[in-house]
């Protein structure tokens, strides 16, 4: 399919709602045939940002693009954007399948075209039993199908799906994405995809935007921005994070962090990045190595260990993932108040470590963890902005 060379988005948007600046000079664009997923918490703009586009609530300031068309002044008839939203926004009267082939049939396409294009994608997306319910004999999750079939079934300059697997179940949506994925991909039709869910921003996009407070904290692929999160808010929302304060020490040439009583060694110079300022540490749970007198089940050798110091903490907080337990500790550290920390699902001056499934890990023991200074990404304690990442 033919696409025009453009590019997607709003650029230099402000919105506000009411009392509230919903959008503070927001420039975020697709590229052509792109899935950019908007991930952030309630609250934070990205609904806002898609009802924008679509031309559904007025700018304060900026412009919005459509195919690199001017699109501000177009009706929102004009975009010929498809949009789910959360709720499914059915038409209570129609059953699932006529919901579905409401917009093609008010663009007059042939019904032999709408019945075709409807069983299409009602088979892809395993909803053939439900065509013939109306609303109010559907379950949330068969309703929020619904929407989702009734904007696949469209060819529209953009797709705008807003949180469209909010009422799914967990395997439901796994399987869900996976088909919107495959129908925008062979459509080539940009798309802008709204989510709370980091594992789902992380499957499904090219580029992820991540919203916070009406401002795009970071824009990147999703390896960029679980790898090398730009600050606090980006590290808390896209993995959980463990984080502690520290401050750089030096002994010659050799640096290391001092964390409450023990000492972190670098084994040599401080990143040229990371100054004498307060800072924060960040240890993904895969970097916290469990002690090695009771983790035998991980394999890890006392070779592989040699750089790393032992820490002494309590758990505070223990979740059963099946094949680990994932285990939040306490350390002896003063709380960590840098901006974005509160977000982090572990909190301040705690660590998340995984346990294999086997071991009995209990809320209240006393444990040990090993830590590698080299592993930590180092932020800003006073703004809370990246400043080095392993």
């Amino acid at each position: 399919m033919e696409r025009m060379n453009g590019e997607t988005g709003v650029r230099a948007v402000t919105v506000v709602r009411g009392d509230v600046v919903a959008l503070r000079d927001v420039t975020l664009l697709a590229a052509p045939g792109e899935l950019l997923v908007v991930l952030g918490a309630s609250g934070s703009g990205k609904s806002t940002l898609l009802r924008t586009v679509a031309g559904l609530l007025p700018l304060r300031a900026g412009e919005v693009v459509i195919d690199g068309e001017p699109a501000t002044r177009m009706t929102p008839g004009e975009r010929r954007v498809a949009m789910v939203f959360e709720d499914g926004a059915l038409i209570p009267f129609l059953d699932a399948a006529d919901n579905m082939g409401w917009g093609l049939r008010a663009r007059r396409v042939p019904r032999s075209e709408v019945d075709r294009r409807v069983a299409g994608r009602a088979g892809q997306l395993r909803m053939g039993r439900i065509l013939h319910r109306k609303p109010d004999q559907l379950s949330e999750g068969e309703r929020g199908l619904v929407g989702i079939g009734r904007a696949l079934v469209q060819t529209p300059r953009v797709f705008l799906l807003d949180e469209p697997l909010a009422h799914l179940d967990a395997a439901e949506r796994m399987r869900v994405r996976r088909r919107i994925v495959e129908v925008v991909r062979s459509l080539a039709v940009t798309t802008l995809y709204v989510t709370h869910d980091p594992t789902e921003a992380l499957a499904l996009a090219d580029r992820v935007a991540l919203l916070h407070e009406g401002r795009v904290r970071q824009l990147d692929p999703p390896g960029t921005l679980y790898d090398r999160p730009a600050d606090l808010v980006v590290a808390a929302m896209v993995a959980s994070i463990g984080l502690v304060p520290a401050r750089l020490v030096h002994a010659g040439e050799l640096a290391g962090y001092r964390v409450g009583s023990v000492t972190l060694p670098l084994w040599g110079p401080a990143p040229a990045e990371v100054d004498d300022r307060p800072l924060v540490l960040g240890f993904r749970p895969e970097d916290v190595r469990t002690d090695l007198a009771t983790d035998t089940e991980a394999g890890r050798d006392a070779a592989a260990e040699v750089d790393t110091v032992p820490v002494d903490a309590v758990v505070t907080g223990v979740e059963y993932t099946g094949r680990h337990h994932a285990v939040t500790l306490a350390v002896g550290a003063p709380p960590v108040t840098a901006p974005g920390a509160g977000l982090s699902a572990a909190g301040g001056s705690t660590l998340r470590a995984l346990y294999p499934a086997r071991q009995q890990v209990r809320t209240g023991d006393a444990v040990r963890v090993r830590l590698d200074a080299r592993r930590a990404h180092v932020f800003d304690a006073a703004t809370g902005t990246a400043l080095f990442h392993p």
